[in-house]
């Protein structure tokens, strides 16, 4: 017998014990990406675009804006229903509408806001 005979190959079952913790980590994390190409799929879907400049987020504006808790705070008592929101996209003003919406991940809107460092 040669060296390699004794060695189970790669391609056998006992190369990669497959187990069901395994299994399910597996279709947990299918499901997780699943719904977060969804939340984004519909968040680009609204119209909302990476480097867009929310100007106005529902009640929230420019004028009153304090911190992404007020629109957190909109967010929170907006599930569900439509929200208007104004954005400045390579210098033009676009107004859409987003409906924050409960899935997998984290948060109702399925993307991240960030502040504006000027």
């Amino acid at each position: 017998m040669s060296e390699g005979e004794n060695r189970p190959s790669e391609g056998s079952p006992q190369a990669g014990v497959v187990t069901v913790s395994n299994v399910q980590e597996l279709i947990r994390r299918k499901e997780e990406i699943e719904a977060q190409i969804k939340a984004n799929y519909e968040v680009l879907e609204s119209g909302l675009q990476v480097d867009d400049e929310i100007v106005e987020f529902g009640s929230v504006n420019t004028q009153n804006f304090q911190s992404l808790h007020n629109v957190g705070s909109v967010v929170q008592h907006s599930e569900g229903k439509p929200l208007n929101v104004t954005v400045i996209r390579r210098g033009e003003k676009h107004q859409l509408r987003l409906v924050p919406t409960r899935w997998a991940g984290k948060g109702l809107l399925g993307c991240n806001i960030i502040p504006l460092q000027r």
